[in-house]
């Protein structure tokens, strides 16, 4: 997918005074990822809650299932998701 690429801030991307266009699949899943249930008000059943189940005894399983749930929700396929020591790894590609 293509949209206004972010900073490393989350802020909107300006080089030489212009937008930033450019691939923002993984904007979007490093979003569904740290994003909690309510808070996007059109979709309030969006989010993975990653920061408060890697914290929970089971967690990383229970993250691996709702990542991939809400990835296919949002349009992605191929989904990969694998842990390197403390590290989640999630490889998916967009359908659009």
């Amino acid at each position: 997918m293509k949209d206004f690429l972010l900073d490393e801030d989350g802020d909107l991307l300006i080089v030489n005074g212009d937008l930033v266009i450019g691939d923002s699949d993984a904007t979007i899943v490093e979003h569904l990822m740290h994003s909690f249930k309510g808070e996007w008000k059109e979709s309030p059943l969006t989010g993975v809650e990653a920061p408060l189940l890697i914290k929970k005894r089971g967690g990383i399983t229970r993250l691996k299932k709702i990542a991939k749930q809400q990835l296919q929700e949002n349009r992605f396929k191929n989904i990969s998701i694998t842990q390197n020591g403390k590290t989640i790894d999630i490889d998916a590609d967009s359908v659009i």
